[in-house]
């Protein structure tokens, strides 16, 4: 893979997404706190759909970071061998940080390894890891994308490619719909291995997130192109995506009114509903388009995006213990706050939290495999440089 100059906006788009994971989760443990209102769950709705797109632009980055690095001959051997190290070793240390956590608060510290090996496969040592067993599926699958995708993309000419994405995205709508009768098909058979995926883990199965990576392949495969669709498709992206987001916004509160009085449940808002599948494409464009503008923008907020960007995938792997750090001071501080305010604060601190840790970590002589990076001793008159995987 030959080096080339990288895509500006990739590093800041990670940053925004990383932000809309921890807002996620901090929602989701506020939201079933006591003493909930309806106005709270009204605002936390808001920022809830505000911040649905990060695990779908996680994978459009994958996607399109991939198919732009790599446009020339696949060393799959290195390939795989580069994200095992950057990727898998550092997931396998906080599975089992992780479980070794649980396992002291329920049986006082043993480690079964056949029960932490299925773990590592489906990534229930934490709620968070579904999200790295998805992504790996997209990196040991990524020779059968690239085929598929570079051979459509020469059979049409540069005129029909949009068309064929929009078919491609089409279908994928449709897929939404398969969801559940695959689910009470699969179960119904019982197959080793398979069922279990199209069931219970289903949330992370690759074909079901698959047009987000394919819509990355575009973009990375011509970013110029793709920087000029998402400046001409404003008038169409950006209404839709205010429509969607009052349309689920008013279909989420009417929900919260239940005989038990005010329940804040966030179900409806599944990644794999058809609905939102469209929300989710949609959103896509909104945060690239956002990205862009502050990066051309530059300045303060650029740089801090870009940085947590670049430090994303250690933040993320420890930021369900930071989120639990972060109980504490609100338990001590803030337990007489607004649930909106509270969310608000933890997901601040767990932000700076995740990301001076991570920061820490990669600057320690073993730090790159814990957080899958490391940051290079400081050069005479210049800062500390970090080394990202690709």
């Amino acid at each position: 893979m030959s080096q080339k100059e990288r895509i500006s906006e990739v590093a800041l788009l990670r940053g925004l997404a990383f932000a809309a994971v921890v807002l996620q989760h901090s929602i989701a443990h506020y939201a079933v706190a006591q003493g909930a209102r309806i106005q709270d769950g009204v605002l936390l709705t808001l920022l809830l759909l505000c911040s649905k797109f990060a695990v779908p632009v996680f994978v459009f980055i994958t996607g399109m970071v991939l198919f732009y690095n790599y446009d020339g001959a696949l060393k799959y051997g290195t390939f795989l061998r580069k994200r095992f190290m950057d990727i898998i070793v550092p997931y396998i240390i906080w599975s089992l940080l992780y479980e070794l956590g649980n396992q002291l608060v329920q049986s006082g510290g043993s480690i079964h390894p056949l029960d932490f090996l299925q773990k590592l496969l489906n990534g229930k040592s934490s709620y968070h890891l579904w999200y790295i067993v998805m992504i790996i599926q997209c990196y040991v699958l990524f020779p059968v994308f690239r085929y598929a995708v570079r051979r459509l993309s020469a059979l049409l000419s540069s005129q029909w490619q949009p068309a064929a994405l929009a078919g491609v995205g089409a279908l994928y709508f449709l897929l939404m719909f398969a969801v559940g009768p695959v689910y009470h098909a699969m179960d119904k058979l019982q197959l080793p291995v398979i069922t279990s995926w199209f069931t219970l883990y289903a949330d992370r199965n690759v074909i079901y997130f698959f047009f987000y990576f394919v819509l990355g392949a575009a973009a990375g495969m011509n970013v110029q192109r793709w920087n000029a669709w998402v400046t001409k498709g404003q008038m169409v992206y950006w209404p839709l995506f205010i429509v969607l987001t009052g349309y689920l916004l008013y279909e989420m509160t009417s929900l919260f009114q239940t005989p038990r009085g005010t329940v804040l449940s966030f179900n409806y808002l599944s990644l794999l509903r058809p609905i939102m599948a469209v929300y989710c494409v949609t959103s896509i464009f909104v945060a690239y388009r956002v990205a862009t503008w502050i990066a051309y923008k530059g300045g303060r907020v650029a740089n801090m995006l870009t940085a947590i960007g670049t430090l994303s995938y250690g933040a993320y792997l420890m930021h369900a213990f930071m989120l639990r750090v972060t109980y504490f001071f609100d338990e001590t501080l803030f337990a007489d706050w607004s649930h909106v305010l509270r969310t608000l604060i933890s997901f601040i601190l767990c932000v700076v939290f995740s990301i001076a840790g991570t920061w820490l970590l990669a600057r320690m002589p073993l730090g790159k495999w814990i957080v899958g990076l490391r940051v290079r001793p400081r050069p005479a008159g210049g800062s500390p440089a970090l080394q990202k995987q690709a």
